[in-house]
């Protein structure tokens, strides 16, 4: 009978336990959503400021699906050996990428936009190289974080705008 006991009560304690980890209340459908998953720019010229908002009409757009408002953070992110796309090398330098803004707060079931810039510095030794960098969207503030890992891989064109 002892033993009877001794297992009611382990069990009475697993249950409390797991209403202590997985609280009933609200839940939350989260999601983030991207139309910038992976892009791919041909040709972009060095030594000038490429926007993708006014030169290819396609910002960076990130979508909240969830019933609630979140707050995300948008980072620039050089790929590790083994993450790099085939044909490509990672970019030297993150500071080739800037975010018009890199922190948003999005209501519920709303997005929010920003420019993704590149300028690739005015050297020729980068002509007709391809470079890839990810552009990482993620949650803030939150108990259990979601986020994007988005790929931008470009080749860089023999030629300067100017010149175009």
């Amino acid at each position: 009978m002892a033993n009877f006991f001794n297992m009611l009560y382990r069990i009475s304690v697993l249950i409390f336990a797991l209403g202590m980890v997985c609280p009933s209340g609200p839940s939350y459908a989260d999601g983030l959503r991207t139309g910038f998953g992976k892009v791919i720019l041909e040709n972009i010229p060095i030594g000038v400021i490429y926007s993708m908002r006014k030169d290819s009409k396609f910002p960076l757009s990130i979508k909240n699906e969830s019933d609630r408002k979140i707050s995300i953070k948008i980072e620039v992110v050089i790929p590790k050996e083994g993450e790099i796309q085939e044909g490509y090398e990672a970019i030297p330098d993150t500071s080739w990428i800037i975010l018009e803004q890199n922190q948003f707060t999005i209501e519920a079931n709303g997005a929010a936009e920003t420019d993704v810039v590149i300028n690739i510095p005015d050297d020729k030794k980068y002509i007709g190289r391809k470079f890839h960098v990810f552009i990482l969207s993620y949650t803030t503030g939150e108990s259990l974080g979601i986020g994007l890992k988005s790929k931008l891989l470009f080749s860089v064109g023999n030629k300067t705008r100017e010149a175009a």
